[in-house]
């Protein structure tokens, strides 16, 4: 047991032991700390990397004296100085870039009665209770064409990325600013269901009545095309036969039909130049026509013409009544409702009356001058424009526009019909008057021949 002088020499020991030991500072490497300034930066790079999509910019490194190098880690300095930059990402296509990609892709393929199928089922599951991003997407699965599908599907993610229908429809070419800008009311209104169903309506008619109207412009066309293929057969085949056979047999030929064989070379000959020279003309009046001012023309010299004028007047008061009535009462403006319908016209040669319209509503006067106008233009009959008067002064103007409309479409119909019904003698009339020439041209000499040889006179 230790006593109480050892006890101070104890505590001396204890306290030695506790003496801290002086350690000789070392400084450290500039290097080292650029190090770890990168290696503490690159979490930091990484996350603006995600953010935001680009190229992020290297953090700057601590600044040091690169006159005095330290010459225990040269090779740590060089690996820092070259230290690879990350690389730079490929650009990101924008929204819109993507948006006309789908755009383009889906339009191929896409025909008129395909869009007006998908709207009437459209509306048959609205009106069941289905939401419309699950009618959306059911009907995207079920279309009869890969093209339909594509441009439902395009519109589903549309809205299901948070965006209104009708900007979903004015993504794609196929849906005009009035079928748009109705929509778009419709949805602001709550009405979309009542619209839908009124353009389905309005498309509808609209299509019968432009393919009834190509019908009755297009047969004409493809008989005359028929009867001028028969006649270079004729000519090639049939013709130069019975010439050689009467210079085999030396008979004098009489001048109508020494015409018609020279008539019937140049057929023979020139049909292909003749018929690119058509096909060049067609090509060119194309071109000429996707200019507003030359399409405007071609549209007024188009009902001067006989019979088809009539026709494609009345198909003009038809497109602008019912589309007039139409978003009149899907609650547009008046000067809204005059903007779109000169948009849709598809005779652009009714656009200044229509843009007329508009000017006199915009300065208060309203329409009856810009309508009798249009009506010294022979743009609208008088008794049409008398009617718009009235319905305009009676608060009533959708109604008796709609009413104007159905009226010149049944007239259309039976205008239609009526060319159909006399084209068909008229073309067998002028075959057989074709026959009759050829008949006669060729057979004249041949039944000289033959009285000749009964004769027994000389050939």
């Amino acid at each position: 047991m230790a006593t109480n002088a050892d006890k101070p020499a104890v505590a001396a020991k204890k306290k030695v032991k506790r003496r801290p030991v002086k350690k000789k500072a070392v400084k450290k490497s500039p290097v080292k700390r650029s190090v770890t300034k990168e290696a503490s930066s690159e979490p930091k790079m990484k996350r603006v990397v995600k953010k935001k999509l680009i190229t992020p910019r290297m953090p700057e490194q601590d600044s040091f004296d690169a006159s005095e190098p330290d010459s225990n880690a040269p090779t740590e300095s060089k690996e820092t100085a070259a230290a690879p930059r990350p690389e730079k990402r490929a650009a990101v296509p924008s929204a819109r870039a993507i948006q006309e990609a789908v755009t383009a892709r889906t339009i191929r393929g896409v025909r008129g009665r395909d869009i007006t199928s998908f709207l009437r089922q459209l509306i048959m599951m609205l009106d069941a209770g289905t939401p419309l991003l699950k009618s959306l997407k059911s009907l995207s699965r079920r279309g009869e064409r890969q093209g339909i599908r594509d441009l439902v599907a395009g519109m589903t993610e549309y809205v299901e990325a948070g965006n209104p229908l009708w900007q979903a429809f004015a993504r794609y070419k196929e849906f005009d600013p009035v079928f748009v800008n109705l929509i778009k009311a419709s949805e602001a209104s709550g009405t979309l269901t009542t619209v839908l169903a009124r353009l389905v309506k309005y498309r509808s008619a609209r299509e019968l009545m432009a393919k009834r109207v190509r019908n009755a412009m297009i047969y004409p066309v493809v008989v005359m095309c028929v009867c001028v293929a028969v006649l270079v057969i004729i000519a090639k085949v049939l013709i130069p036969e019975f010439v050689s056979m009467f210079e085999k047999f030396e008979i004098e030929m009489p001048s109508f039909t020494t015409g018609f064989i020279a008539v019937s070379d140049i057929l023979s000959t020139y049909w292909l130049p003749g018929l690119v020279a058509l096909g060049l003309l067609g090509v060119g009046y194309k071109i000429l026509v996707q200019n507003p001012v030359w399409r405007m023309r071609a549209d007024r010299m188009k009902l001067r013409l006989p019979v088809v004028g009539i026709i494609l007047q009345k198909n003009a008061i038809v497109d602008f009544t019912h589309t007039f009535a139409l978003m009149l009462r899907s609650g547009l403006s008046m000067m809204a409702t005059l903007d779109l319908c000169k948009n849709a016209m598809r005779n652009r040669a009714y656009v200044p009356a229509i843009q007329d319209m508009r000017e006199s509503v915009e300065r208060g006067e309203g329409l009856e001058q810009a309508l009798r106008n249009a009506e010294r233009s022979q743009l609208f009959p008088g008794v049409v424009v008398d009617m718009l008067i009235t319905g305009e002064e009676t608060g009533s103007i959708d109604v008796i526009s709609d009413q104007i409309g159905d009226i010149y479409e049944q007239e259309v119909e039976i205008e239609v019909s009526s060319i159909n019904e006399t084209i068909q003698p008229v073309i067998t009339v002028a075959m057989g008057f074709i026959v009759g020439i050829i008949v006669y041209a060729l057979f004249t000499p041949l039944v000289s021949m033959v009285d000749q040889i009964a004769g027994g006179g000389p050939l």
